[in-house]
């Protein structure tokens, strides 16, 4: 019942808060946003203040694995973008998740392990990303309340149809990108295929900082206390998504720093004078 009253809750606000961003900066930071484990570590943190650090080191080691199916979800729905309206994208892209899942749920793959080839396969997934087709419909509208109702209505379908909530599947159903999938859905009905597919390709860039902190708060159960667990691997994500930001927009950056408007003109005309008085 919590992880359900969770997923009503803390799916909606990730949505308003990638949909916002999404606004202000453009469809690739909103996906970036999403990337962000905005629903995931809070979550992690109450079930483990409640049901106990065991049962939640297990759900959060399940997340992680289910990682890998968030990957195929990503790049199914944007291939199928390309071709086909959302609703149908939306099911295939689900259909690839509850096929993925369950191919996953029958290994067990250490925590390291997991969390290695999760980062692998989205380094892959960003490397054959699929070329747009330069069909953004700039127009279109946000619709935010439709957004959060179908993050909360779909979260809540999910858990529904499952039954009964082990850690295992608990884990693994936390790890259906609902939040990536209700904005690649609208998005894709309000400024088409490629903006969906912008957006994905930032929850995929900003996926890097969810692993490192599920990985994280994995790991860091193992002190016995969720609050450091939960600190520290907000801690991580906030590191790692700075990285992946600098890493983006270092070209920018680079043309920034030596732009001659950047720095005083005094500096800039005292340099002759230096260069001649050492010589």
């Amino acid at each position: 019942m919590v992880f359900v009253v969770l997923q009503l809750i803390l799916v909606p606000l990730a949505v308003m808060a990638g949909t916002l961003a999404q606004r202000r900066f453009g469809h690739t930071i909103g996906g970036l946003i999403i990337g962000l484990p905005l629903a995931s570590l809070p979550m992690l943190l109450l079930i483990a203040l409640q049901r106990g650090t065991t049962f939640a080191t297990s759900m959060s080691n399940a997340d992680l694995i289910g990682s890998l199916a968030e990957v195929v979800v990503i790049l199914v729905y944007v291939l199928g973008a390309r071709r086909l309206s959302p609703t149908p994208t939306l099911f295939g892209a689900l259909g690839a998740f509850v096929l993925g899942a369950g191919v996953l749920h029958l290994f067990r793959f250490s925590t390291p392990f997991a969390g290695f080839v999760s980062v692998i396969a989205f380094m892959i997934a960003l490397r054959v990303w699929p070329e747009r087709t330069n069909q953004i419909l700039e127009g279109g509208r946000d619709r935010l309340l439709l957004r959060v109702a179908l993050s909360g209505g779909f979260g809540l379908l999910v858990l529904v149809l499952a039954g009964a909530i082990g850690p295992g599947f608990a884990g693994l159903a936390a790890a259906l990108p609902v939040s990536s999938l209700v904005m690649a859905y609208v998005t894709h009905q309000s400024h088409g295929p490629d903006a969906a597919s912008k957006l994905l390709q930032g929850v995929a860039r900003g996926s890097f900082a969810y692993v490192a902190a599920i990985f994280t708060f994995t790991e860091a159960l193992a002190t016995g206390s969720a609050w450091t667990a939960f600190v520290l691997s907000l801690a991580v994500a906030l590191v790692v998504q700075g990285v992946t930001l600098a890493w983006d927009t270092r070209p920018g950056l680079r043309r920034a720093l030596t732009s001659p408007s950047l720095w005083p003109r005094v500096l800039l005309e005292q340099r002759p004078i230096a260069f001649m008085a050492r010589h």
